[in-house]
């Protein structure tokens, strides 16, 4: 990838503690696909893909000051299907970790911008929107909305949190936002 970014397979299936903690008092909580393991554990479907990125944090930086990292994920929530998003979705996604979240958060914004111009796509970038996930510090973060979708016109959502900042990208919603509009 041309920002340098390493692939992570993201798992589908992950313990519940850690969205309960990281995407606390959030709506994510509520969609949770949310059940217990044979041994009892809880675990759940992966309803977004940042709080594991920031639980790992330490085991993918080995050392490391900064590093960014990609992913493509199947993610689930237990809400009512909307256009371009399901019960199941894919989210491509980058989440850059390190010391500086703020700064991280301009390189993620930098690289979304480049990735949505370089496919042609017609968007809004929003840079004032808090984000509603408890992570993010201050809610500091960007959305880019398409206003040819209607009323689901959210096609990324990126936030900064205390160990990077990251964005992620519905492609169900991407790919209805680069069709040709009637």
């Amino acid at each position: 990838m041309a920002a340098g970014a390493e692939e992570v397979i993201v798992p589908a299936l992950w313990g519940q503690d850690t969205f309960i903690e990281k995407a606390g008092g959030s709506e994510v909580i509520g969609q949770m696909w949310a059940f217990n393991d044979k041994a009892g554990r809880p675990c759940c479907l992966i309803p977004e893909a940042t709080a594991l990125f920031q639980e790992t944090a330490g085991e993918l930086l080995a050392g490391r000051e900064q590093a960014a990292f990609f992913y493509v994920a199947r993610c689930y929530r237990y809400e009512r299907p909307q256009a371009g998003r399901y019960r199941e979705f894919t989210q491509l996604g980058l989440e850059i970790l390190g010391s500086e979240p703020l700064q991280a958060l301009e390189r993620a914004r930098e690289l979304c911008v480049g990735f949505l111009d370089a496919l042609g796509l017609e968007y809004e970038l929003n840079l004032g929107v808090k984000r509603g996930l408890t992570y993010y510090l201050n809610g500091e973060g960007f959305e880019v909305r398409c206003p040819q979708l209607g009323a689901q016109q959210q096609v990324v959502g990126a936030g900064a949190y205390r160990e990077g900042a990251g964005f992620g990208i519905g492609l169900e919603r991407l790919q209805l936002a680069l069709q040709p509009q009637p």
